[in-house]
């Protein structure tokens, strides 16, 4: 099965999902593995759903089994007189161009084609039997070839035009374009120069808005990301203008390679086995003459595409693949080891869970804590907890012991196993502070480190402190715990962070508000969306509450009223 979303999560979840529909019960039965490309755009990823489709025919895609497809502009070549059209397959005789995700685009192109190069769009059945222009040829759209108004060659080079304007090679055209109407010009043929200047004018005029997929038949692109501790090569294969395929790789590299130097190793391995003799590569690093004559020697040929405004968006793509599939890179990879390692650092029996503390909020008011869980196969994301702390103070220890004591409160009422380990987000006093609050409790099970932000606020200084031996440790020295402890501090901080600001536009959209007569919880938002929170909806006239959808003259006056 091929889909797209915007959402993966809740597209996801929705095959997974009991009681889903037959479909889906059957699909779940037979799912082996999920494989993910990002695209830049929606349109983008449409295309590249559809083109899959064709390509693997998948079972369970029954529904788009029609070939159909987005539109290409077509150019016939078999031909004394080729004429331009539209259609949702590719041709085999003839020049393609697209697909167009933006058909008013594609559209406004075709457009532009008859205006200046004014080449026929007819079907050959009307062709031949013209005795004299139509209506195309009068409104200056066609330059009747039907009845011999314009020779083949001329014809002919405004075909060629034409592909180069569809390529996007406006540079020289409205060059050659320039050079005729001086020369015109210059022969005091005025009319003929103006018809050139009206097209030059329309080529400028001309926005590229459509998204076309490749304008190569077969290229392959490849990005490389890396992080402190890993990389990740993503390789986006082009074939016959479609991606027909997408491939990760993750070097072991040990931090010891650059970049340029791991692309250099992938492309010497991975192409010297190739059957192909000659390929298109587009990378996000050069590389070097040694590369490129290397494969001379085995009479193979490597073309470099430079990146230019038509190819760019591939690579953003491949680049999109590599760093996300670097972020996603299998949870077992690493954490299952720097957990067993953290639980030798910190000499306990077992570390079967970790428990992350953060709080959030602005000048003490909406506080909130979160509470992240990760196991050694990552984050367990049913677990996470915030709470609401029902003293707004701006005191982040008082939070912090609150957020503590209700969480042991509630894993004791639920008959839960305490984690191995707390971690929390700050330095000595609220590790301090944490202490006593678990000594309160008579919890003597679980183990309390910190992570404090080092010099200038950089990951790289951050300093873990250790409870039971009063130590501090420079995370530096600690490599693999290192990313294990700042991935489960940065979690912690990001949840509580989305909860607060949640709660924060709950509390915009209700207090002065919910006091006003037929003002609903729709129009409160839309309120506090179009101005952007109560001070601005307090200081804004009825002329401008009238412009928010919902609120006419009597609605305005009575908010207005109630807010002042």
């Amino acid at each position: 099965y091929v889909g797209k979303a915007k959402n993966l999560k809740n597209r996801v979840s929705s095959y997974l999902t009991k009681g889903a529909n037959r479909k889906a019960s059957l699909l779940r039965k037979q799912i082996k593995y999920l494989e993910l490309i990002i695209t830049k755009t929606e349109s983008d990823a449409l295309i590249l759903e559809q083109s899959l489709i064709r390509k693997k025919k998948p079972p369970f895609n029954v529904q788009f089994r029609d070939d159909k497809s987005y539109p290409m502009i077509h150019i016939s070549s078999n031909k004394e007189f080729p004429e331009i059209y539209v259609s949702r397959k590719k041709q085999k005789e003839g020049v393609s161009f697209g697909p167009y995700a933006n058909v008013n685009a594609m559209r406004k192109n075709i457009e532009i084609i008859q205006k200046v190069f004014q080449i026929r769009n007819c079907k050959d059945v009307n062709f031949k039997n013209r005795s004299r222009p139509c209506i195309e040829h009068q409104i200056g759209k066609c330059s009747a070839p039907c009845v011999g108004l314009i020779s083949e060659k001329e014809y002919k080079e405004n075909v060629e035009e034409a592909k180069n304007f569809l390529n996007g090679k406006n540079k020289s055209i409205l060059k050659n374009f320039y050079t005729k109407m001086d020369d015109y010009s210059n022969r005091q043929d005025y009319e003929r120069a103006k018809l050139y200047r009206d097209k030059i004018n329309a080529i400028r005029d001309t926005q590229k808005n459509q998204s076309i997929l490749t304008l190569y038949e077969d290229i392959d692109v490849i990005a490389v990301s890396s992080d402190s501790f890993s990389t990740c090569l993503s390789l986006v294969q082009i074939r016959d203008g479609w991606i027909s395929a997408t491939k990760n790789f993750f070097p072991e590299t040990k931090n010891i390679f650059t970049n340029e130097d791991l692309l250099e190793k992938f492309i010497a391995s991975y192409y010297f086995e190739s059957p192909d003799k000659e390929i298109n590569l587009l990378t996000s690093h050069k590389l070097s003459l040694e590369t490129i004559k290397s494969f001379k020697e085995i009479d193979k040929r490597l073309n470099l595409i430079k990146v230019n405004k038509q190819n760019k968006f591939l690579l953003e793509i491949a680049k999109s693949q590599s760093s996300d599939r670097l972020k996603r890179k299998d949870f077992y990879d690493w954490i299952a080891p720097a957990f067993e390692n953290l639980r030798k650092r910190l000499d306990l029996k077992f570390l079967d869970k970790i428990e992350a503390f953060d709080i959030s909020h602005i000048s003490g008011s909406n506080v909130t804590a979160s509470c992240v869980v990760f196991s050694d196969k990552g984050p367990e994301k049913k677990e996470y907890r915030s709470m609401n702390i029902k003293n707004d103070k701006n005191d982040d220890y008082f939070a912090l012991a609150e957020a503590i004591s209700r969480r042991i409160s509630s894993l004791k009422k639920r008959s839960l196993p305490f984690p191995s380990l707390f971690l929390i987000d700050g330095g000595k006093g609220q590790l301090s502070k944490v202490k006593k609050e678990l000594e309160n409790k008579k919890i003597k099970t679980i183990k309390l480190i910190s992570v404090s932000k080092g010099e200038n606020r950089k990951e790289k200084y951050d300093k873990l402190h250790i409870d039971s031996v009063k130590k501090e440790i420079d995370l530096e020295e600690w490599k693999d715990i290192s990313r294990l402890v700042q991935f489960m501090r940065n979690e912690s901080h990001r949840f509580a962070l989305t909860k607060h600001k949640a709660r924060r536009t709950k509390t915009l959209t209700s207090s002065d508000l919910d006091q006003i007569p037929l003002i609903g919880e729709s129009l409160k938002k839309e309120l506090i969306r179009h101005f952007g929170g109560i001070k601005r909806l307090k200081d804004a006239e009825i002329n401008e509450l009238k412009k928010v959808e919902g609120v006419g003259t009597k609605k305005a006056i009575l908010i207005q009223k109630h807010l002042n």
